[in-house]
């Protein structure tokens, strides 16, 4: 009741202070609202400013305490106009260029465009009609009103008809079990877990990039927004994303801004990258440090690294790179050095790249980036020899657990050995599918109808390894994960494969499956 009375008080004083020469044509449209938030704003009153948002959007903006510093209002982070208020206080009038209804007015675009010294700036605001009023929202909150909404320990998902029989008991359960890796890995305390279980991560599952991009205004797979504390995507489970989310959570209070080799490179190393989680994209990350395709020093500028990031070149080795320091100085000072990268968007962005190597060199106490080199060079070969969960070639021991058509199989405790004779298999190219349960034998599978698009249900199979002469990966596709990966073209060996023999041999790390093994009574085998 209270809170209704604020709100009513705050739209009679909002819309008292303005004068219109056609009062009636204006009402009839949000610019008042935006108008008036755009003087509360600019006087200071960013409390009241706050007032004028639908309650949901002041709810989740809340919800988990993270304060963004110098952003007077954190439901509003996103807009050019909050995150650098003090410059673009001069360039508020007229508040709204254009406007567009939604869903026969009862929500409205509102369309902000201004030339900021010599630059563009736009952004699109909201609106919500109550019959009254219009007060302003987020986008989610109009395109997925009507979605269907289901709930997890941790997460509240509201899902677009067309994707929901992706949705399975095991993706859900496997989002959770991340969540509480990531409650683990960030030492959430306890009354933070309970918090978290309480409230609940939105996110917001979307049919498509295009639909991401009518919600957030960004064609991408998936984004953390910030001012909401929602996960917008069209792909399910987003670890990457999450990551954003609960390293935010763990911080509390930061600024926006974060140096994207470590704000990146912590969700690639944690959450991998778009289904592809950090052992699959290892590989990729130490072929591109090797060939010197992507130097660590063109990471360290803010502009390279985000040239970079278009050609997807960054994230692999911004994320061994995060594995690299929090293995040396262990998560607390990752994150004290996390903080130190953020700042404004003009600190951030012009960071020079001599003091971003001076406070890693500081973090890891090392005299030198030489050194630093030097020791990073030897990581990158251990990683390479020794660390991999997949590697090239056979060992010797092991249980065989199939032996049928050209396929062998062996597993020790913590390898699971492919022999593929490819000759007696007919290919050179296929799947093996194991890890059958019934909970899947029905279910539907993006990345499965990625690689068959003919083939609509799973069969139960969760797991499968497909190989062929040159790359061998694991794949989980009940979560649509690609869990681990060697492609032989980036570090030929030829133990994978016997061109005389004309056989296949390679291993993974038995912990990529959860210990899940193919077995006689557990796989099919597709050539293709």
């Amino acid at each position: 009741m209270i809170f209704r009375m604020h709100r009513r008080f705050l739209t009679a004083f909002c819309f008292s202070i303005l004068i219109w020469s056609a009062a009636e044509a204006q009402v009839s449209s949000g610019i008042p609202t935006i108008t008036s938030y755009f003087e509360l704003l600019v006087t200071g009153n960013s409390e009241s400013a706050g007032l004028m948002w639908t309650q949901a959007v002041q709810e989740r903006s809340a919800r988990f305490g993270i304060k963004y510093a110098n952003i007077p209002l954190k439901s509003d982070a996103a807009s050019p106009i909050v995150q650098n208020l003090e410059l673009m206080r001069n360039y508020l009038k007229p508040a709204v260029k254009s406007y567009q209804d939604l869903f026969d007015g009862a929500y409205q675009e509102l369309h902000y465009l201004a030339i900021v010294e010599g630059k563009k700036v736009e952004h699109t605001y909201y609106a919500e009609f109550d019959g009254r009023n219009y007060w302003l929202t987020y986008p989610q909150d109009i395109y997925a009103r009507d979605w269907p909404v289901l709930e997890t320990e941790y997460l509240r998902i509201h899902v677009h008809p067309d994707v929901q029989k992706f949705i399975n008991k095991i993706n859900l359960e496997e989002a959770d079990k991340f969540v509480e890796r990531m409650i683990d890995s960030l030492k959430l305390g306890d009354y933070d877990t309970r918090h978290l279980a309480s409230v609940k991560i939105e996110y917001f599952y979307c049919n498509s990039d295009k639909t991401v991009k009518t919600i957030t205004g960004r064609r991408t797979i998936g984004i953390y927004d910030k001012a909401s504390s929602d996960i917008i995507s069209s792909f399910f489970p987003h670890y990457h994303e999450i990551v954003h989310l609960l390293t935010d959570y763990k911080m509390r209070s930061l600024p926006l801004f974060v140096h994207p080799l470590f704000e990146e490179g912590l969700a690639v190393y944690l959450g991998g990258r778009w289904g592809k989680s950090m052992e699959a994209l290892s590989p990729l990350g130490i072929f591109l440090y090797k060939e010197d395709i992507t130097p660590l020093d063109s990471l360290l500028d803010y502009s390279s690294f985000k040239s970079n990031a278009e050609s997807d070149l960054a994230y692999p080795l911004a994320g061994i790179f995060t594995r690299f320091l929090v293995e040396r100085i262990g998560q607390t000072s990752y994150l004290a050095l996390y903080r130190k990268m953020s700042g404004s968007f003009d600190q951030v962005s012009a960071m020079p790249v001599d003091s971003v190597k001076a406070r890693v060199l500081r973090a890891l106490d090392i005299s030198g980036w030489d050194k630093f080199a030097e020791i990073f060079d030897k990581y990158i070969s251990e990683l390479q020899l020794k660390h991999q969960l997949g590697r090239p070639g056979t060992i010797a021991s092991g249980n065989v657990t199939i032996a049928a058509n050209g396929i062998t199989v062996k597993e020790t405790d913590d390898w699971l050995i492919f022999e593929i004779d490819t000759q007696k298999a007919g290919s050179s190219r296929g799947t093996l599918f194991f890890g059958q349960v019934k909970e899947l034998i029905e279910v539907a599978s993006v990345m499965y109808l990625e690689h068959y698009p003919e083939r609509e249900s799973l069969g139960g199979y969760r797991y499968a390894i497909r190989f062929d002469s040159n790359e061998a990966g694991v794949y989980d596709y009940a979560t649509s994960h690609l869990l681990g990966k060697i492609i032989n073209s980036l570090a030929p060996s030829p133990e994978y494969y016997n061109e005389e023999k004309q056989i296949l041999a390679f291993r993974f790390k038995k912990s990529l499956t959860n210990g899940v093994s193919p077995s006689n009574d557990d796989y099919k085998f597709v050539a293709e």
